[in-house]
């Protein structure tokens, strides 16, 4: 695993100067291009069965699909769309690896050990939320240790599901989720900071109905309670979301190359603070980056051939002939997130239903209608990855709380994602008509 390791770490550096701006020219680009190429091959090698047979699949409709090989115009133009991936996941890496070793983070975790049985549900819950909106799937190991050893099945199962949902609805908001990377390179720049405001107040009303209705408690007392557990990270949260905004907006950057210059200059700022964290920060890295596991492949994987797709004539021809340039907008909205969360029942990643879905709704819609659909598109992948057997949320959440995995995927979260596809769907319409 020292290749990709070195891999990894090389494409990550080399990309640097694409994201601030620099051009080194098409050789630079075709020669980083042709390293990642590498590193993915690698990661297939060693990836999953399903994977490799995802992959396969991928490429061969893709032939199919083409009547004639891509012109050099357009592989570099997607490997322009997918390279920056080399950057943006090893940056979130980087991110994970340095909140576990602040002592906010601790400081939530003690808060919540000392919530009683009853309140801790709603705790995890709402503090997954928060947490997981920035070290995503890397909150699930901090919020499994705050449980007593010796807890019973019952709530060790009840303490992943509400962890799962608070964490994965924080993909309806949250610019340091892979989604919403994903949804800024098929849709308008604007429409995708449109949607956020749209998903913090799907996520609260999604959150606060599943407290009520799944846990059984919702009162002023139980939220307070919850709620003063993210206190002690709250400010930290505050000045990472700032420092994205800020750079995005001053520089205008994406959000996605936003985050990949932000969080080094911020990790590196908390290293000066805390210089005997250094080593365990790099350590740590170095085990995320070499135990990452199929998603890292799969999307840029996906990436690069969804964009060879979306930009090749036959496509262009099947959707002016097929779709023409009218298309119900209120069906966009819901089939979108309803055929993601199908596909994730049988283990097919988003990235694979979603990316081709916007690429052929995108151009179609004013930047008001893709914020819409941007929503949506969170929408699908947050519910998505909550009940799929193949999804990291689902995989790492019973790996950390010691539950099943078959429990987690058919138990109170299906119906809840399944609810949450329908009733989002339903408020983006009907605000899409009132507004």
């Amino acid at each position: 695993m020292i290749l990709k390791l070195i891999l990894t770490c090389f494409c990550w550096i080399a990309v640097l100067p694409i994201i601030y701006g620099l051009n080194f020219g098409e050789r630079y680009i075709f020669f980083l291009i042709f390293i990642y190429f590498l590193l993915l091959f690698w990661m297939f090698i060693f990836s999953k069965n399903t994977t490799k047979v995802i992959i396969s699949l991928l490429f061969l409709f893709t032939f199919l699909i083409l009547d004639n090989f891509p012109s050099k115009e357009i592989i570099l133009k997607a490997g322009n769309f997918f390279i920056i991936f080399s950057a943006f996941l090893p940056s979130l890496w980087l991110l994970r690896a340095t909140a576990i070793t602040m002592p906010s983070v601790q400081s939530t975790q003690s808060l919540l050990s000392k919530l009683n049985s009853k309140k801790i549900l709603s705790g995890l819950q709402v503090t997954s939320h928060f947490l997981g909106s920035v070290i995503n799937i890397g909150s699930f190991p901090l919020l499994s240790s705050v449980l007593p050893k010796k807890s019973k099945i019952s709530l060790r199962q009840s303490a992943g599901e509400a962890s799962i949902r608070g964490m994965n609805t924080a993909v309806l908001w949250s610019p340091f989720f892979v989604s919403f990377a994903v949804g800024q390179i098929y849709l308008p720049e604007m429409s995708a900071w449109i949607g956020i405001g749209f998903g913090i107040i799907i996520a609260t009303l999604f959150n606060l109905i599943t407290i009520r209705l799944i846990i059984g408690k919702l009162t002023i007392n139980y939220l307070l309670d919850s709620l003063s557990c993210i206190k002690p990270i709250f400010s930290r949260l505050l000045i990472l979301a700032t420092s994205v905004l800020f750079v995005g907006q001053i520089f205008n950057k994406t959000a996605l190359n936003a985050i990949i210059i932000v969080v080094p200059i911020l990790v590196f700022i908390q290293i000066l603070r805390r210089p005997d964290t250094t080593n365990f920060i790099f350590k740590n890295l170095k085990n995320l980056i070499q135990n990452s596991r199929d998603e890292m492949l799969l999307i840029s994987v996906s990436m690069f051939l969804g964009s060879i797709l979306t930009n090749s004539v036959e496509i262009q021809n099947f959707v002016s002939s097929t779709i023409g340039d009218y298309f119900p907008f209120w069906m966009m909205i819901i089939l979108l997130p309803f055929i993601v969360w199908c596909f994730s029942l049988i283990g097919v990643h988003p990235i694979i239903t979603s990316a081709p879905i916007l690429s052929i709704f995108g151009p179609l819609l004013s930047v008001w209608e893709a914020a819409f659909l941007m929503q949506a598109h969170l929408i699908g992948w947050c519910a998505g990855t909550a009940i799929s057997f193949t999804s990291l949320s689902v995989l790492t959440s019973a790996e950390n709380f010691k539950i099943s995995i078959s429990k987690l995927v058919f138990g109170p979260n299906f119906f809840a994602t399944i609810g949450l596809v329908f009733f989002g769907a339903f408020i983006l319409i009907i605000s899409n008509y009132f507004l």
